[in-house]
């Protein structure tokens, strides 16, 4: 960034717009707050609950929402533990195989509070209204997938309580195996005076 722009962003603002940043940063507050409401609810919803998100499960959609906002401090934390042989400790069996949904939760929760506080009082100071207006939408788009998935767990865990559950009961089959071999029944043994030839031309 040349010095004229960064010296645009040092200057004094107008009182127009620090009216305009202040009501991008509650704007941007709220959705953080929201989001950090959907992750704990999403949590909750899945605590004590099988980690299965292979077959129709209600759960499962909860569990989607904080696997994918988890992936990126997973891998950070999984960087970590590499370094510093650390994979097998009780704390990580207890975030990853004894309570997967809490942990998920609580690295969201961390990744949310980091990314929060670096735009709204670092980043915001730096490069204005413009990128608080853009982390804002990625956001939004978060909080609206967030709810959605909740609103299909809902959805799902109506249906099946509220004795829908013998409409979907093809879902709960057995898989039908890949590749299926086909045995031709055992005729009574015959003699070969009995087969008839064909006459030779």
């Amino acid at each position: 960034m040349g010095e004229k722009k960064r010296a645009r962003y040092r200057e004094p603002l107008s009182r127009r717009n620090r009216e305009r940043l202040a009501n991008a940063k509650r704007r941007f507050d709220f959705l953080c707050g929201m989001l950090a409401l959907t992750i704990v609810v999403a949590t909750l919803c899945c605590m004590g609950r099988d980690y299965e998100l292979g077959v129709p499960y209600p759960p499962g959609f909860a569990l989607w929402f904080l696997l994918i906002l988890a992936y990126v401090p997973l891998e950070i934390v999984g960087l970590v533990n590499w370094f510093f042989g650390m994979s097998e400790s009780s704390w990580m069996t207890f975030l990853t195989v004894e309570h997967q949904a809490l942990g998920m939760g609580i690295f969201n929760l961390l990744l949310l509070a980091v990314v929060w506080g670096a735009v709204r009082f670092w980043l915001s100071r730096r490069y204005g209204i413009n990128l608080l207006r853009t982390t804002g939408t990625f956001v939004t788009i978060f909080l609206v997938w967030g709810l959605f998935q909740l609103l299909c767990l809902a959805g799902v865990t109506i249906w099946d309580r509220g004795g829908f559950t013998p409409l979907h009961r093809h879902l709960h089959r057995p898989l039908a195996p890949e590749k299926v071999i086909v045995v031709e029944p055992v005729l009574p043994e015959e003699s070969i005076d009995d087969v008839p030839v064909e006459d030779e031309k």
